[in-house]
């Protein structure tokens, strides 16, 4: 089969991995796939190595961009015809758009199939019936709480929504090497609890920087590794300094060394207030890392508190701190 996946994020993260991981089982089976991305961006960079087809002929411009949109769809069905894709997998809104008006008259007509990475709202308009009921075959949805909130909207059909949670390879995870971060950040003595993913306001950082101040005396050797980039990183910075805890935080940037950073950790903490499903928790379970996170979203899918790891309420710093110190008294114990 002639499979087309589209994607229009530049960086890296929770729905750039997720296509990769498909497309790879795929292209394992025998299907030809080809991935359409931003020229340069990280899942482009990281298809092509593992010799998956990357097409850059769309921008998939954010916004309300009509003009932009149509040249993607020109272009988008002139693949489609000379590729002969029997499906079109769309992964966010602008590029859903574009192969929706690629598609229109198009003989015969590849399945276009949506999948949805987060709990943003959709809006009950005439164009989005329009683009969920008649330019969409099915939907897959990330996370219980996702398939549930397409499910309450009457203009998606129920019929044609299907729950498929993400993946991530367990094996890579496993086998990472903290000594070898520890020894580059001189984390050697260090208690370390670390986050990974974009810097952006959903992810919560902000509130795991409160519970660092609040565990500064608590836990003497306590360091925050902040890995990943994103619009927030001046602000983190300064906010960092404003709390008094620069010294306890380190901005590691966007790094490609994820099982590394993984089994340096003592503590993994994701505290968002908004997650679709939470791949950096899928990827931090499969590396046996002991887990705080907030019960949001797709990762009450994912972890049981209690169980596989610690929930904490969103927007709580200081029951997010309580978590940690639980995990640090239970490290000090040995029972970690």
């Amino acid at each position: 089969m002639n499979i087309l996946h589209t994607n229009f994020h530049q960086g890296w993260g929770g729905q750039s991995n997720r296509i990769l991981v498909v497309c790879r089982g795929l292209v394992r089976k025998g299907h030809k796939v080809i991935i359409a991305a931003p020229a340069g961006s990280e899942l482009a960079q990281r298809a092509a190595k593992e010799g998956i087809a990357t097409w850059n002929g769309a921008s998939f411009m954010r916004g309300f961009e009509p003009v932009s949109t149509l040249r993607d769809a020109i272009r988008l069905r002139g693949l489609c015809r000379r590729e002969k894709i029997e499906v079109v997998h769309t992964h966010g809104s602008q590029d859903s758009w574009a192969v929706a008006l690629a598609l229109q008259m198009f003989h015969p007509r590849p399945l276009a199939i949506r999948t949805k990475h987060n709990i943003f709202p959709i809006k009950d308009h005439m164009l989005n019936r329009w683009l969920y009921t008649k330019a969409t075959n099915g939907m897959v949805c990330i996370s219980r709480p996702i398939r549930d909130y397409c499910e309450s909207k009457c203009h998606i059909r129920r019929e044609n929504i299907e729950l498929i949670h993400s993946a991530v390879n367990a094996d890579l995870l496993g086998d990472g090497d903290g000594k070898k971060i520890r020894g580059e950040m001189n984390l050697q003595s260090h208690f370390v609890v670390g986050i990974t993913g974009r810097l952006r306001r959903e992810k919560g950082h902000e509130f795991l920087f409160q519970a660092v101040k609040d565990l500064w005396n608590e836990i003497p050797n306590l360091v925050l590794l902040v890995v990943g980039s994103g619009s927030l990183k001046d602000e983190l910075h300064d906010y960092a300094r404003q709390l008094g805890i620069e010294s306890r935080v380190l901005f590691t940037g966007f790094r490609k060394d994820i099982p590394d950073i993984l089994a340096a950790l003592d503590v993994f903490a994701l505290p968002s207030i908004s997650e679709g499903l939470g791949t950096a928790v899928l990827e931090a379970a499969a590396a046996g890392v002991p887990i705080v996170a907030s019960a949001v979203g797709g990762i009450t899918d994912i972890i049981e508190d209690k169980k596989n790891g610690l929930l904490v309420p969103p927007g709580q710093a200081g029951a997010l701190a309580h978590a940690i110190f639980t995990l640090y008294k239970n490290r000090a114990k040995g029972h970690l």
